[in-house]
C-alpha cells in the first residue's frame, strides 16, 4: 500500500482534482488483483467525489469542517475496525473499510498535531 498522507493532505484541503490525480498515478501500487485492494481504491475515490460535491452531510466534510470532535472520529474508526474484524463480511468491503480507517487514522493524527 502507498503512503496515503499526500492524499489525505489534498482532501482537507479540498484539492480533489490532486487527490483524483495521486489515486490514478498510485493506482499500481494497490493490489487491484484482489478484491480489498478493489475496495480500498472504491472508499478513496467516493472520498474524493464526497470533497468535489462539498456536501454537508458527507461524513469525510464533516470532519474535515471540524463537525466532530477527535472522540467522535475515534468513535467511528473503532466502530470501522469492528467491521474489519468480522471475517465473514466481503473482501472488498474489507479493503473499503480499511481505506476508512487508514484516512480517519491520518486525519485524527494530523488534528492532534
Amino acid at each position: 500500500m502507498p503512503d496515503i498522507r499526500p492524499l489525505v493532505k489534498l482532501l482537507r484541503k479540498n484539492g480533489a482534482k490532486g487527490a483524483r490525480e495521486w489515486i490514478e498515478s498510485n493506482k499500481g501500487d494497490f493490489n487491484l488483483e484482489v478484491e480489498s485492494g478493489k475496495g480500498y481504491i472504491i472508499a478513496l475515490q467516493g472520498m474524493v467525489s464526497a470533497r468535489e460535491s462539498g456536501g454537508e452531510l458527507f461524513t469525510l466534510n464533516k470532519i474535515i469542517n471540524k463537525k466532530y470532535s477527535n472522540e467522535q472520529i475515534v468513535d467511528l474508526i473503532q466502530g470501522t475496525r469492528d467491521k474489519l474484524a468480522h471475517e465473514s463480511r466481503p473482501v472488498d468491503e474489507l479493503g473499503f473499510c480499511k481505506a476508512w480507517v487508514d484516512v480517519l487514522q491520518e486525519l485524527v493524527d494530523k488534528k492532534n498535531e
